[in-house]
This record gives structure tokens, C-alpha cells and sequence, in this order.
């Protein structure tokens, strides 16, 4: 099992092509495609035949998550093919510009939903962000859970007991507001989980949280571009 980070900044890209968030998961032969942000399309065509992107999870309908669905459209038009995307419905209007198109076969999912994408199967939890937002599981030759961008809750637990690896919104610095998991949210989960990795993402491009978790081997830091073998 393979994960592929695209992008990994939010709310906005960073300079030098730094892409927001967007991640391929791959396991024996099956491609799943987490987030949609910003810069995130470039990256994946530039590492497989977008023919063969079949299914796309959206974790949460905010624009730095979303936004290259709608190029995607695009391209889609000109290949032919027609994705599967499983997101949690939404009645607002980005909902029906997003995902209204003929193109996208949308499948809505909630915290209760199972789904099977080839040799992965997914569910799915409530994260603590906005009405929209889920975590998904996926189980392959490894677990790997993506947070999608969540809050510091009791129910993120979910994530880390039913997985070998969290793909964690967790890189705000100390004291920040925002409904996100700070720095300290992070070490408290890699003090509580020894045994779970956590890739660190979501990072705002202001702020490399390097020294924070320096004494953490848990914690690894996402990298653009970079292929983590699970």
C-alpha cells in the first residue's frame, strides 16, 4: 500500500508550487484519490493516466479541498471516463456546483457507510469541522485513516484504533483557534497511540511545525511529492 501526498498546504498554497491538500492512495493494482485542492490535479497526471482515476473521496466541501474537481470536469470531458466520488451531501449551492455534472458519479456517504474500491474498503467517521467534513478509512494491505480537517474531539480516537497509519490534520501552531488539531493536539495523540504513525499535513504554508515534533518518531511530517510505502 502506497500514499502519494500531491498537496499538503491549507488554507492556501504555499510559493514554489506548494499544492493544498490532494493524496493517491494505491494498493494492488486499485488508485484512490483523497481531496481535490488546489495544484492537486497537476500533480497526480503527472504520476498516472487520468483514465485509470476511478474513485475520489472529498473529505469536506471547503474550496482548498475542492477546487480542481472543476478542471478535473474538463478533462474528464475530453477522456470520456466517469468517477466515482463519495462525499457526504451537502445542501448548498458549492454542493451542486461541484458535483453536478455528468461526469461525476457522486455517492453520497455518511459515518454509517461501507464502501469497496477495488482491493480497499472504506468507511467512514464524523470529523469535527464543518457539517460536511468525514474521515475515511481505508483498509488494505495496510490501514491508513485520512482525517479530512477536523477539530481535536473524542471521536478522532475512531481514527487511530482501527489503523496502522493517520494521515492527520494536525500542523496548526500552539494556541490556534481555527477548528483544526494544533501541534499539541498532535503530540498528545502520538504520546496516547506509540504503535500509529502519524503523517502530519494540512500545514499552512507560514508555519513548519520541523521542531515541534522533533522528539516524536511517531510523527513524520507530509512531504510533497514524496511516495510513502505503508
Amino acid at each position: 500500500m502506497e500514499l502519494t501526498v500531491l498537496g499538503k498546504y491549507g488554507p492556501y498554497p504555499a510559493e514554489n508550487d506548494g499544492a493544498c491538500s490532494g493524496y493517491l492512495v494505491e494498493n494492488k493494482g486499485s488508485l484512490l484519490v483523497l481531496d481535490m485542492g488546489s495544484g492537486s490535479l497537476g500533480k497526480l497526471i503527472s504520476r498516472v493516466d487520468i483514465r485509470d482515476v476511478t474513485d475520489i473521496f472529498i473529505s469536506h466541501h471547503h474550496y482548498d479541498h475542492t477546487s480542481d474537481l472543476l478542471p478535473l470536469r474538463y478533462m474528464l470531458e475530453v477522456s470520456g471516463n466517469v468517477v466515482n466520488i463519495y462525499t457526504k451531501h451537502s445542501d448548498s449551492v458549492w454542493y451542486k456546483i461541484l458535483f453536478t455534472h455528468p461526469n461525476f458519479n457522486v455517492i453520497n456517504v455518511d459515518e454509517g457507510s461501507a464502501v469497496k474500491v477495488g482491493s480497499m474498503e472504506l468507511s467512514f467517521v464524523k470529523a469535527n469541522h464543518i457539517d460536511s467534513s468525514l474521515a475515511v478509512i481505508i483498509k488494505g494491505e495496510k490501514t491508513l485513516c485520512y482525517t479530512g480537517d477536523t477539530d481535536y474531539f473524542e471521536g478522532i480516537s475512531a481514527c487511530f484504533e482501527r489503523s496502522d497509519y493517520v494521515l492527520a490534520d494536525c500542523c496548526k501552531p500552539s494556541g490556534d483557534k481555527a477548528k483544526h488539531m494544533t501541534v499539541d493536539d498532535a503530540k498528545r495523540l502520538a504520546e496516547k497511540y506509540p504503535d500509529k504513525t502519524i503523517i502530519a499535513t494540512h500545514q499552512p504554508p507560514e508555519f513548519n511545525p520541523v521542531n515541534e515534533f522533533a522528539s516524536f518518531g511517531n510523527i513524520i511530517i507530509a512531504k510533497q511529492n514524496k511516495t510513502y510505502r505503508l
